[in-house]
């Protein structure tokens, strides 16, 4: 079957293999009482001690102290090794970067190599490894072949893939198994479109064990890591788990030397060489199988763990092939694609009311088409999105300012003197005819509109404008089209991007100047040559949020 591997994963098979590039690389974030220090004493075969630091995925961060309280100064090189358990997430760079890392998959090696442009040291590419399940209840455990039907599982718990390689677990199974076959990555493509419609509906950031929870009160089904339920069923819950006869994806746990000071480098080196033998010897091996990880050659629990070698047992799944993506460019696609439709939107809508707005489209006018795409297009939104709208034309703000707000940016859901912004978006919308008169002033509301949704700027959601106009900018006294390009350009954070999409009502629109507005920004220029085609190409807009 393509993309079937029997090895497991280092960081040469899938460390390329990127995390969707909405999040940046940030410095450690250290977890509220996830900090534990792990100094041996002096030994008699030291005479001195180096401290270093080490930041291991919270998964993991408890038995890699326990190994290291229990091996004698003089067998780890008379180091001592401070253990914090940190989000693999938070990354591991700069200055404040620890000396080694842990994180749980060799996705974020892969990830911080591409964000430096450095190839990462591995002191190991992996010091234990498990595979992603599907948990449920005892009695209620499904049957599934391919893990493109466990996308499909009604009731599925997946966790937010945009932050957890385990909720990351079956996308990249399903893309696996679907090799290079167009039509099989495509059907996966399509079944992640409701998932990642669920997420932004309800921004749900549970981890593994609030999944288990709820599984455990409500049924239905979660993904989590086999690790995950090991440790979930020691306290009693009657949960099982299965994986499809293809296979599984692994978390690899691979050690990384970070040491960010150039003289402390080789030293840190040896630290995590002497870490890598304690943890791959029998002791270190056995504290790993007792915490429910597998060593990295994925071999099946032991029976120690009541797991029947082979066999589904009373907590492992047995033997499972691994799983990984041949073709990366068709995964970060696949996981790109993801993370437009999972983050919600923060958007400021911008009508133009020029005179040419009033004119006749058929049995309606431009404006009253507009209005009624506007109107379909607020309904594709979830609750927890945020939206503003304003109005433009030449002077409509009142002196030289061609703009004015209608309704300022808040959540859909929030309560406006006692009704919902998104009733109080409606019923605005329903005043853009009323306003229509003058000219275009296009580029210094365009720029305004941009530093607007910039001041607020939220970094859990896609931060947009969307412009929508018939004409030309016509204001003698505004910036000009160069100046805009350049402002935006200059002004555009990469780590807190607002993009402009641009919608062209019918050909009297400039679609040239349009599309140059909407690049300078990666977003997206629509065109509506007919007015019968504004509201597809609205919600075409709306879908996509990105030209990236």
């Amino acid at each position: 079957m393509p993309g079937r591997h029997s090895a497991p994963q280092t960081a040469s098979s899938s460390i390329g293999l990127a995390k969707y590039g909405v999040f940046a690389i940030v410095l450690i974030l250290v977890l509220a009482g996830g900090v534990y220090a792990a100094q041996s004493a002096l030994g008699s075969g030291c005479s001195d001690t180096s401290t270093y630091t080490l930041a291991a995925d919270p998964a993991i961060a408890d038995v890699v102290t326990q190994v290291v309280g229990e091996v004698p100064p003089e067998d780890m090189g008379c180091v001592s090794i401070d253990v914090t358990a940190a989000e693999s997430s938070a990354g591991s760079v700069g200055a404040d970067a620890p000396s080694l890392w842990i994180p749980d998959s060799s996705l974020w090696v892969g990830k911080l190599e591409r964000s430096t442009g450095e190839t990462v040291d591995l002191a190991s590419p992996s010091v234990a490894s498990s595979p992603a399940v599907i948990a449920a209840r005892a009695d209620e455990v499904p049957f599934f072949d391919t893990w493109l039907t466990a996308l499909k599982l009604r009731g599925l718990r997946i966790g937010n893939p945009l932050s957890n390689t385990t909720s990351d677990a079956p996308i990249l199974g399903a893309l696996a198994e679907a090799g290079s076959d167009a039509d099989a990555v495509g059907a996966v493509e399509a079944a992640l479109v409701p998932i990642a419609q669920a997420q932004a509906a309800t921004r749900n950031e549970s981890d593994a064990v609030a999944r288990l929870d709820e599984v455990s009160a409500d049924g239905g089904v979660a993904v989590v890591s086999e690790q995950t339920l090991v440790d979930y069923r020691s306290t009693g819950a009657e949960l099982d788990a299965t994986v499809p006869t293809s296979g599984s994806f692994y978390l690899d746990f691979p050690l990384a030397v970070t040491e960010p000071a150039a003289e402390r480098v080789e030293g840190a080196r040896a630290a995590g060489t002497a870490l890598a033998g304690a943890l791959a010897s029998e002791s270190g091996l056995a504290a790993l199988s007792a915490a429910g990880f597998r060593a990295p050659d994925m071999s099946p629990l032991g029976v120690e763990r009541g797991v029947d070698e082979g066999g589904v047992g009373e907590v492992g799944v047995g033997e499972v092939e691994a799983l990984a993506v041949d073709d990366q460019e068709i995964a970060e696609t696949a996981l790109r694609r993801y993370q437009v439709l999972a983050l919600p939107s923060r958007a400021l809508v911008v009508e133009d009311v020029s005179g040419s707005m009033g004119y006749s489209a058929g049995a309606d006018t431009r404006i009253e088409l507009t209005v009624q795409a506007n109107r379909t297009g607020i309904g594709l939104f979830p609750d927890n999105a945020s939206m503003g709208l304003w109005a433009f034309s030449i002077g409509l703000g009142g002196g030289d300012r061609d703009y004015r707000e209608l309704v300022p940016i808040r959540g859909l859901d929030e309560d406006v003197d006692g009704r919902s912004q998104r009733d109080v978006l409606l019923q605005q919308m329903g005043v853009l005819p009323g306003l229509v008169d003058g000219g275009t002033g296009l580029y210094d509301t365009t720029l305004a509109a941009f530093r607007k949704v910039k001041e607020g700027y939220d970094p859990g959601a896609i931060n947009s404008v969307i412009v929508f106009t018939d004409g030309s900018n016509e204001d003698p006294g505004s910036i000009s089209l160069d100046e805009l390009l350049a402002a935006l350009r200059a002004e555009q954070d990469p780590n807190a991007p607002v993009i402009v999409v641009t919608i062209g009502i019918t050909e009297d629109a400039d679609a040239g100047v349009l599309q140059q507005i909407s690049a300078a920004t990666g977003g997206s220029s629509y065109l509506a040559r007919n007015p019968s085609e504004i509201p597809n190409v609205f919600v075409n807009a709306l879908k996509a949020r990105s030209g990236r």
